[in-house]
């Protein structure tokens, strides 16, 4: 039987801190009324600045991928699974003005093979993204983001594959203002499988600067995390940590804050207090002699989150990595908070002035964060390469890699397969 998976499409915000999580297609009562709320608030920042600085013209992008692929499972033959062909129609609307932005871009993806007659629904995409800085020292920025998909290969986002037909969503929103700062992110897996568990997490945070200085600021922070389980509360904690954030040069900044920490453990009932300590710092390129961009932000309280990352951005190629640490709600077969580890990277060089070589990974652990249970192993891999055949035509090879290591308190959750295709990619990149 064919596994059945869907996966997050993560969105970042252009000049925020930090990467944003979201939610799902049975929404929560709770939860669809604060996707809601990020929508509302897209469109009033937009009604809000200044006249013009929408008007720009709107870009229409449509475009369509065909592609040819065949999966090998273990101890099988490439050709037992036989040939797939799948076709995938896209739209990308974008709309510029001045200090404003708001893109849109939506896939549907469709199967078709000898032992399915297709075309065949298996996947859909979809994002949002508005930017928008309406005065000198004033930035907002807001996203959302869903995928739904029943095919465990095509999914890039770093997740446990899971076998019932599931769907994650995502939302944030991040505003900055001269002595104040606020974010908000959500993050949702439904699965429509009545043996599997919804999760729903959610974290905000909100800074005050009552002191600033053109290489020094002084700030109190507010922040809270809460994670749900089927809709009933099983994490929730509360922050407030007083710090600095330091300029020390041109390319090089840090910030430390301390304070303490409210754990509340609703199915446990207990409460707790720990330390709070927040730290972070980025260096620009060449800022202390390294060949690299680095950025970490690390956070302690109940557990410690946070990502470290390094990257080389470049007009014809691009390397970066990044490692991650993350406390929320996965879902599924876990009946609790998940503790998530991944350490991601992405490789892209131009070749010969006409090929795109491309390979991407992840390698992720997932386990229960209250019981002292064994952690469950995603591996994926994916590379291409593509060449310009046309102006508005590419050709590619690709394959794809995933391999999950189950437990003996899981072991249906073992999975591995391997992917080649060729695919024809017609429209705007």
């Amino acid at each position: 039987m064919e596994p059945q998976v869907t996966h997050p499409f993560r969105s970042q915000h252009a000049r925020s801190r930090r990467s944003t999580a979201g939610r799902t297609r049975r929404f929560p009562a709770r939860a669809a009324s604060r996707f809601t709320s990020l929508a509302v608030l897209c469109l009033l920042a937009a009604a809000g600045t200044p006249h013009g600085a929408v008007a720009g013209p709107v870009s229409v992008n449509p475009g369509l991928d065909l592609e040819v692929r065949q999966d090998q499972l273990p101890n099988t033959n490439s050709s037992d699974e036989g040939w797939i062909a799948r076709l995938s129609p896209r739209l990308a609307l974008a709309r510029m003005g001045v200090g404003n932005s708001l893109e849109i871009m939506g896939v549907r993806s469709f199967d078709s093979n000898q032992r399915v007659s297709g075309p065949v629904w298996v996947g859909d995409e979809a994002a949002m993204r508005f930017i928008a800085s309406p005065a000198p020292h004033s930035y907002l920025s807001a996203n959302a983001g869903y995928v739904s998909s029943r095919d465990p290969l095509e999914n890039k986002a770093a997740i446990p594959v899971t076998f019932s037909e599931s769907a994650i969503s995502t939302g944030g929103a991040n505003l900055e203002l001269w002595r104040l700062e606020t974010r908000y992110d959500v993050r949702s897996h439904t699965y429509e499988s009545p043996g599997h568990l919804d999760g729903l997490s959610q974290n905000w945070e909100a800074t005050a600067i009552p002191f600033r200085r053109p290489d020094t600021q002084g700030t109190l922070s507010a922040r809270g995390r809460d994670v749900r389980i089927d809709h009933g509360p099983v994490l929730n904690t509360t922050a407030l940590t007083a710090g600095m954030r330091r300029t020390h040069f041109a390319g090089l900044s840090s910030e430390i804050e301390v304070g303490a920490a409210a754990t509340r453990d609703p199915v446990h009932t207990t409460n707790s207090w720990d330390l709070a300590v927040v730290a972070g710092a980025t260096a620009e390129r060449g800022a202390l002699r390294q060949p690299f961009d680095l950025r970490f932000r690390f956070m302690r309280e109940v557990a410690t989150t946070g990502f470290a990352e390094a990257s080389v951005p470049a007009r014809r190629r691009r390397f970066a990595v990044r490692w991650e640490q993350d406390l929320g709600a996965e879902g599924g077969r876990f009946h609790d908070a998940t503790l998530s580890k991944y350490l991601t990277f992405e490789a892209r060089d131009t070749l010969m002035s006409a090929y795109v070589l491309t390979v991407e990974g992840s390698f992720g652990q997932t386990r229960s964060f209250f019981q002292n249970s064994s952690w469950l192993r995603t591996n994926r891999v994916w590379a291409s390469l593509s060449r310009s055949v046309l102006p508005w035509l590419w050709a590619g090879l690709d394959y794809s890699f995933v391999n999950q290591d189950g437990d003996p308190s899981a072991p249906s959750w073992e999975f591995q397969r391997n992917r080649v295709g060729l695919r024809l990619t017609m429209g705007a990149q």
